[in-house]
């Protein structure tokens, strides 16, 4: 793979947001409603000819599953059975905080601060990988 065609999610109950990567440069891209997620993967994943899907996993601080890490994994399950990608679950523990802080720190008052989560969940990715 050549890391020029990865979309991350930071999936929420209500909202999830996204970004993406062009030859390992990480984008942040939008917030979309989660009833309408799974539409806009398939269309953005044809359409960015993607190789792979990162999806933050919540874990508790402690490492242990979160309850919301439960609704990550049924959405990756239901995810697998429609696209034909590899899907790869990402510790996003702290990206929302250190977005916030980053965001802060700049003096960012009208940024996207969860769009930005996403694209530092997939940062981590390509950085740990």
């Amino acid at each position: 793979m050549k890391n020029n065609s990865i979309i991350s999610i930071d999936y929420g109950t209500r909202k999830s947001w996204l970004a993406y990567s062009v030859e390992g440069f990480c984008f942040a891209w939008k917030t979309v409603a989660t009833s309408d997620l799974l539409s806009i993967l398939l269309k953005w994943v044809e359409m960015r000819k993607a190789e792979l899907i990162v999806i933050g996993m919540p874990y508790n601080i402690d490492g242990t599953m979160s309850r919301h890490g439960k609704r990550v994994s049924a959405f990756i399950s239901l995810l697998e059975t429609v696209v034909n990608i590899p899907i790869v679950p990402h510790d996003e523990r702290l990206t929302s905080s250190e977005a916030m802080m980053w965001f802060d720190s700049d003096g960012i008052t009208d940024g996207d601060v969860d769009a930005e989560a996403a694209r530092l969940i997939l940062v981590d990715f390509l950085n740990t990988k």
